[in-house]
Parts: C-alpha cells; structure tokens; sequence
C-alpha cells in the first residue's frame, strides 16, 4: 500500500507538468510546454503522457522523426491507450514507414476491438490512410499509392473505396484484368456509388469493351445524373464507336457540369473533327490545352484536325508541331552515349512501336515488309503500346524476332527497355494518331529514330532523326523545311498495299444496270474539305443524268444527317441526286461495286482507302496538293501506273472526272482488268520495297556511326 501511494505522489506533479504543457502548446508557447515535460519526464521518467505530448510537440515544432521515440515509449507504458496506437501509425505514414505502421495496427486490430474508442480509433487510421494513398495518387506517385492501398484493404477488406483506389491504381500500372476485378469487388461492396462505375467504363474503353463501357457508364449516370467525368468518358466511347451525336451530347453536357474536365473539351473537339466541323474541333483541343496544359493526346488530336482543315496553312501546322515537341518532348531528351556495336555491317536490330499492330490499316502496310526484310541483316522487334490484341496481333507476332507489349510501361520504363534490348533504329508507326508514345522517342532510347506511315507530317521532335517518304508523297523542295526530321525517300514507294480481303470486283459496271454513271466517295467525312464538295458540285451540274454515291458515319442519327445535307446543299449538291450511305464496319468493300468512277477527298487525300479502291477495280480522280496529306492519292495512282488520273488543278479535277464518265467505252476499258494492273504495280512489289527499306536503314546507321564520334 505504501508503494503505491508513493507512486501517485509521484505521478501527480507529472500529470500536472503535462497538463500545463498541453495547454502552453495549444496556446502556441511551445518553450514552456517543452519546459513542463522536461520537468514531468524528471519526476516519472516513463510517463506515457508525458511521451506523447512530447511527441505531438515534438512532430509539430521539429520533424516527424524525432517524434517516434515518443510515441513509441508512450505506446509501451501504456499500450492499452488506443490514441497513442494512433498517434505512432500515422507519424510512421508521415514518413513513408507504411510497412511499419501497417504491421503496428495489425497488432492493433489483433489485440481485439472490443470498445467503441478502439473501432473508432481504426477507423479514423484507415481512413487518414486512405486519403494519403488518394493524395499520393493524384500526385501520380502510383508505388507509394498502392502500399497505402493495401496497406487499408489489408485492416478491412470491405473497404470499398480503398478497394476502388487500388483498382485506379492498376489501371495505371497497365493491369487490366487485375482493375476490372477490383472494380467489380468495389461495386459489389456499394452498388449504388456512380463513381464505381465510370472508373469501370472507362477502363473497359482502354481495353476496347465499348459495349461494356456504354453500359457501365449509362449507369453510373443513371445514378448520378450529374457525374460529369461519367459523361465525359461516355463521349469518348460514343466517339470510338462513331455514335458522333451521342458523343457531341455528352461531352457538352459534362462541360456544363465542369468547364475544367480537360478530357470533355478533347473529346468534343473529337467528335466534331469526325463530323467536319474542323474549326470547332480546332477550338475545343484549345480549350482542353487551357484547363490542362499538359495534356498530350489534345494537342496531338489539334495537330491532326489542323492536317484535315483546308484553312490552315501547313505553316501553321509546322509551327504546332514544334511547339508540341517544345513543351512536351525536348525536356525529356537524353544525352549520353550509346553502348551499341559500332560494326557497320552487322544484323541491325530494328524496334517498330505503334498501338497498331493488330486489325488496323497500319498493320497492312507493315506486315508484307515483316514477310520480305532480309533477317539474316536485320532483327526485328516489336513494341505495342496498346493492351489489345487479336488475330492479327497473333499473326504479326510470328513475323517479329521479338514482341514487348508495353501499354503497362509508363515512357521511362518503355524506353529503358528499348534501350537495353540494344535497338539501333526505332521506328514510329503512328505520329500523333491514337495511341501514340512519342514520348518514348524523345528520351532517345536507340541512336537512329525515324517515323513512318502513321502520320503525314513531322512529329516535332528533336529526338526524331527522319521521317521516311517518296518523291511523290513529299515532292522535294515544298516540305522539307516544314519538317524537325530530316525527309528520306525511298526511290519508289514509301509503303505497299495488302488489301484486307479480296472480295470479288463487279463484273459489270454499276452504270451498265442503272443507266447512270455513280461517282463515289469512301472517304471518312472529316477529310472532305468544302472546296471538294464545291468541286463535286460543279461535276453534277456538268452531267444531269449523274449521281453521287458518299459514305458518313453516323447517318442513322437525325440531326447528323440534317448537319450533313445542310452542308452538302451550301456547296451546290443536289440531295435528290446524292445517295448517302452509312458507313460499315462490315461488308465496306461490297459498296465499292456501287461506284462507277471514285473521287477522291482533298485537302486530305485517302491513303489506304485509295488503296482499296483501285483493288476493287474503281478508277480514282485526285487532286495533287503540295504536302504529303494532300498528296498520299497522286502517289497511290502513280505507283499503280494511273498517273492520267492525278489532277493538278480543281478545273482539271472536274474536267477529267467528267470526261471519263462521258466515256463509257473507256470507262469500261480503264475498269477492265484494272485491279490486276495494280497486283502487278510497284504499289505492291514487297520484295522490292523491303529492299529499299533495308538499305534505308543500313545507310541511316552508317550516317550515324560517321557524324557520332566513339565514345
């Protein structure tokens, strides 16, 4: 009995001290609260209160560090007090401890939540660390993101919001099946939270499910009327499937609800580019570049619409371009030197990157160079930024010495790897189309880097040595100087054709059963430039009994064929004597046997589509222009042998078309036997272009090892 009382003796000047001292450090006296502790410590050197104050006082006025000691000699004479547990598992997640204040509340949740302070104070822990974990992720600081993640998944695996960060959080490392499976968990836990569902629909975008994004998206606006990321990811998948109305709806609707929602304003500007509204498209990229200066795939999506508008000069473009490699691309750039085998004539080792690589016009042109490259010379490699692969995926694989696909690697990652698989020359497939990675390229990872066939115009990097041509897609003199990359054109083709299916070509010439000539339009809307529809206007007025056969997406949506007919009527098209067709995903190359005579679109000409059209046995009329967009038609005919049909003039255009439709005889001679003509052309000689190709490369790489001294 005298032992304890001796003891409260003690411990009463102690309580005393440290009830001063919390009062001097809420008062902001914090000398005189390190004063009483010091004096309270004195009396009880052990004193948990004393510790812990010292602890708060310590972390508030020095460092979270020195704090630990405290904490954890507060914790040890007292661990039966839940606010100290507390106190040390967050200082511990103040500084990045998480392995260790994971393990200290686990010990915690062990010892048994029997009392309403200890569940509270879990909850309280759980959810500081959660809101950390969040921070950390909008940070983009994913490593530090996911430990917080499962650090609270692992104290309650109910916990549906954490459950939902870490499904964000795989997303963003590239695991797809393993965010799908979380977001499910996280709805499963809260069926009725709308932001659960938009972070499904639009991972289900990413892994090409549009009609699971378009359900899971409708949900969570059914929900949420008001989600206006909800509606802003539902545009783009509307966009993709080329619903462009829907798409236009729900991007202005999720601008009404957040003018900043940078992705909204992207999405607009995609879906009106879709419908032709160039200059509309062109202001929404710029409005998405406001709110979000940053944002890659917006200033990529205007470089591309200003490519489609015929009022904007290929200057303007130029300079874009530049400013795009300015602010995004040159900051990245690496500067050492390369470990590469300097031996000139050694197998080179290519790397072709492109989220084309599967059922996409790009993968035509690349796969017969794959079938004929020289692999006793060259080694190729393959790196695929997007997560979906299919049948044609499977086959181009085959065709690789090696395949990485690297949607899940941010562009560091991506750009060691390339670099330590040892790449010489690094192909880009894709410009600033869709899911580009040219900030892959301007880190520099391979010592010669190039871009082809994606894109008709520079990429604006630095980083990017050449881009691959012809004589006839870039005419020397008139676009070299609009380039960062130097021109390499190859001495016929810069590609060849593979049609993607061969589908019968009409035996009889549709004029022969309808009693009228049907020119034909394959080409997607935004490329139709007002002055071709002023130009197929005047070829209508010129033949009475003539028709025009046109393709648009979306025509089954009312107000998208009021904005079409609306437009085609201002340009002098008679609506009773165009026909038009909503475009296809299947059966496209049947309404080809609809066509008499093809014209194609400018100031954006048809690439693979005047590829296509001439192997259906359909002659082309084309518009040469002065830059490779304008110009893809011209070097298609020329390659097939057709130059009589490449025009210089709109004059000449309309001359030439309305001279072949007057001719029937030739007509029918010009189609007879034609898609055979362009078989046997250089458009589709392989072995020849892989060739060129070849030595392209091995002369870039001999160029590089003169200009770059050893190291």
């Amino acid at each position: 009995m005298l032992e304890q009382r001796q003891s409260r003796t003690v411990e009463a000047p102690a309580e005393r001290y440290v009830a001063k001292a919390a009062a001097h450090r809420a008062a902001g006296r914090f000398d005189k609260a390190r004063r009483n502790l010091q004096r309270a410590l004195e009396s009880a050197p052990g004193h948990a209160g004393a510790h812990f104050e010292l602890g708060i006082l310590t972390s508030r006025t020095e460092a979270p560090g020195p704090a630990v000691p405290h904490f954890v000699a507060a914790l040890r004479a007292e661990p039966e007090r839940p606010g100290y547990w507390l106190a040390l598992a967050l200082t511990l997640l103040m500084l990045n401890r998480v392995g260790e204040a994971r393990a200290l509340m686990e010990r915690f949740r062990d010892r048994g939540l029997l009392d309403e302070e200890s569940r509270t104070t879990l909850r309280s822990f759980l959810d500081q660390a959660f809101a950390h974990g969040q921070e950390r992720y909008n940070a983009g600081d994913l490593t530090a993101a996911e430990a917080l993640a499962e650090l609270v998944i692992s104290l309650d695996d109910t916990h549906a919001n954490a459950t939902h960060l870490a499904g964000a959080i795989a997303v963003g490392k590239g695991r797809y099946q393993q965010a799908f499976d979380l977001f499910s968990i996280a709805i499963y836990r809260e069926p009725g939270n709308a932001a659960y569902f938009s972070s499904l629909g639009a991972l289900l975008i990413k892994t090409g499910d549009h009609v699971g994004a378009i359900s899971a998206l409708e949900k969570a606006i059914a929900l949420d009327p008001d989600l206006a990321i909800a509606h802003s990811n539902l545009s783009g998948v509307y966009q993709r499937v080329s619903h462009h109305s829907a798409a236009v709806t729900h991007a202005r609707r999720a601008i009404a609800l957040d003018p900043d929602i940078s992705n909204a304003h992207n999405n607009l500007g995609c879906s009106l580019k879709s419908l032709g509204q160039l200059s509309e498209a062109i202001a929404s990229f710029d409005r998405a570049l406001v709110h979000d200066p940053h944002h890659v795939t917006a200033h990529s999506n205007r470089l591309f619409a200003k490519l489609y508008a015929e009022d904007v000069p290929p200057e303007d473009y130029a300079e874009d371009a530049r400013s795009f490699g300015a602010r995004f691309a040159d900051p990245l750039l690496r500067k050492r030197p390369f470990a590469n085998d300097r031996d000139p004539d050694r197998r080179l080792r290519i790397g072709f990157v492109s989220a084309d690589l599967c059922t996409h016009a790009v993968a035509r042109f690349i796969e017969p160079l794959l079938r004929h490259m020289d692999r006793t010379r060259f080694d190729l490699r393959a790196y695929m930024t997007q997560v979906n692969e299919d049948a044609v995926s499977e086959h181009l694989r085959t065709l690789f010495d090696g395949w990485h696909n690297v949607a899940g690697l941010d562009d560091d990652e991506a750009a060691d790897l390339i670099e330590a698989e040892a790449i010489d020359i690094l192909v880009d497939l894709s410009g600033h189309s869709a899911g580009h990675r040219l900030l892959i390229f301007a880190r520099k990872p391979a010592p010669v880097q190039l871009t082809w066939i994606g894109h008709p115009a520079t990429t604006g990097l630095r980083a990017m040595d050449y881009r691959l041509t012809d004589a006839d897609h870039d005419r020397p003199g008139l676009s070299d100087t609009l380039h960062t990359e130097t021109l390499w054109r190859l001495p016929v083709m810069a590609v060849t054709y593979t049609p993607a299916a061969i589908v019968p070509v009409r035996e009889r010439p549709p004029f022969e059963d309808y009693g009228f000539v049907t020119f034909g339009v394959m080409n997607r809307f935004e490329k139709i430039g007002d002055g071709a529809l002023q130009t197929w206007a005047e070829i209508l007025r010129a033949l009475p009994e003539a028709r025009l056969f046109m393709v648009v997406a979306d025509l089954g949506t009312p107000e998208i064929r009021v904005q079409v007919e609306a437009r085609l009527s201002k340009a002098g098209l008679p609506l009773e004597r165009v026909r038009l067709q909503p475009r296809v995903s299947n059966g496209h190359f049947m309404l080809y046997h609809e066509v008499d005579i093809a014209l194609d679109s400018f100031p954006y000409n048809g690439g693979t589509t005047s590829c296509d059209t001439l192997a259906m046995g359909v002659p082309l009329i084309a518009l040469r222009g002065t830059q490779a967009a304008s110009c893809a038609a011209a070097a298609v005919l020329t390659a097939a042998g057709l130059p009589e049909f490449v025009t210089e003039t709109r004059e000449d255009y309309v001359a030439r078309a309305v001279a072949l439709a007057s001719d029937l005889d030739h007509l029918r001679a010009v189609r007879s036997g034609l898609r055979e003509r362009v078989f046997a052309s250089p458009l589709m000689d392989h072995a020849r272009q892989a060739r060129d190709v070849g030595e392209a490369f091995r002369a870039m790489w001999r160029r590089w090892l003169d200009e770059t001294p050893s190291a």
